[in-house]
C-alpha cells in the first residue's frame, strides 16, 4: 500500500505513445541518465506499453548533458555543450535512424535549444507540458494548501542547491533518502 508521501509524487514518464505517433523511421530514443536508462522500472514501462515490433526503443545515457545544465555550461560554454551533445547522440542517431527523443529528464528541456539547432530533423519532444497538468490537477483538488514548489534531491544538497541558484532557481532543497 502506498503512504501518503508516495500518493503526492508525480512520476516522470517518457511519453511512448505520443512517440510512437510522431515518428517516422519508428525508432525512438530515450534520452535519460544513466541510473534511469538501467532501471528495471524503465524496461518494464516500455514492455507494458506493447509496441508492434516494427517500433524500436532505445535508450540513451544523457547524464553528461544533465550535468551540462547543473554546470550552466549550456550557457557559459555553447562550443564544449555542442561537442558533448554531439559525442552522446551523433552515432545513436545515425546508426539506428533515430528521429524521435524522448527528454525524460527535468534538466534536458534547458538544452532543447540546442539539440534541435544541432538535429533540425530530430523531433525531441518534453513531457514537461503533461506534467505541469498534473501538477494543475493536484493543486485544483487540494486548494486548501497553498501552492508551493518543493524540491527533493539526494546526493550532495548543498552542491545541487549552488547549482540551481547558477540556473536562477532559489528553492530550497530538501533531502530526499531512497
Amino acid at each position: 500500500m502506498l503512504n501518503l508521501a508516495t500518493k503526492k509524487i508525480i512520476y516522470v514518464k517518457p511519453p511512448l505513445r505520443e512517440a510512437q505517433k510522431k515518428s517516422k523511421t519508428k525508432q525512438v530514443g530515450i534520452l535519460a541518465t544513466k541510473s534511469a536508462i538501467n532501471n528495471k522500472d524503465l524496461d518494464l514501462y516500455i514492455k507494458q506499453n506493447n509496441f508492434p515490433k516494427k517500433i524500436n526503443v532505445f535508450k540513451i545515457n544523457g547524464s553528461d548533458l544533465v550535468e551540462l545544465v547543473e554546470s550552466g555550461k549550456f550557457h557559459s560554454n555553447k562550443k564544449y555543450s555542442r561537442k558533448t551533445i554531439k559525442r552522446i547522440l551523433d552515432q545513436e542517431l545515425f546508426e539506428n535512424n533515430i528521429d524521435t527523443i524522448l527528454l525524460s529528464s527535468t534538466h534536458l528541456p534547458f538544452l532543447r535549444s540546442l539539440l534541435e539547432k544541432e538535429y533540425p530533423k530530430v523531433r525531441f519532444i518534453d513531457p514537461a507540458d503533461k506534467i505541469a497538468k498534473k501538477v494543475l490537477l493536484k493543486v485544483n483538488d487540494d486548494q486548501k494548501k497553498r501552492n508551493s514548489l518543493k524540491i527533493f534531491a539526494s546526493g550532495n544538497i548543498m552542491t545541487f542547491q549552488r547549482k540551481l541558484e547558477h540556473v536562477g532557481i532559489k528553492n530550497k532543497v530538501n533531502s530526499l533518502s531512497i
